[in-house]
């Protein structure tokens, strides 16, 4: 008789009181806020939909071309306030190409180096051995001192 008769207090006061019971519905979310910082173009808080992955906030986000997104998997599910730190790559990290040992193809990646001035490297470096200075490298034929201030900062000896 005394459970019921609190049963029945509870009940009315909380009737009286406004208290109203939660339905799933109202607490269910169909988006997520996370936050994207580092090298990104829209730094900050971004939302959106449930289940998004990496790959998702990277392409809302917008990558800037330091961003280093090597060791981040694209795949992966994100959760609601999770944190995404997007590094840069350092000056140290930016491989250079080695006018003494470079192969053909990784002389072409040099802006104004076509497949016939990096034989011309190639065939130089051979014929009168290893270069000893990168001003040297005015001497293979079709590499003045302005071609070789455009590449300086990418190669070393």
């Amino acid at each position: 008789m005394k459970l019921l008769l609190i049963f029945i207090v509870l009940l009315f006061t909380a009737g009286w009181a406004g208290i109203t019971p939660y339905h799933m519905y109202d607490l269910k979310k169909d988006t997520i806020r996370i936050t994207v910082n580092g090298e990104v173009e829209s730094p900050g808080e971004m939302e959106l939909p449930l289940y998004s992955s990496v790959g998702d906030a990277l392409e809302q986000a917008g990558l800037l071309e330091d961003a280093d997104t090597e060791a981040l998997n694209p795949q992966i599910i994100l959760k609601d306030h999770d944190v995404l730190n997007i590094p840069g790559r350092s000056d140290s990290e930016i491989l250079k190409v080695s006018i003494n040992t470079g192969t053909i193809d990784q002389l072409c990646l040099l802006p104004g180096i076509g497949e016939s001035t990096a034989q011309k490297i190639i065939d130089y470096r051979e014929t009168n051995g290893l270069f000893r200075t990168i001003d040297e490298l005015t001497n293979v034929k079709g590499i003045g001192p302005a071609k070789l201030e455009k590449i300086r900062d990418l190669i070393i000896l």
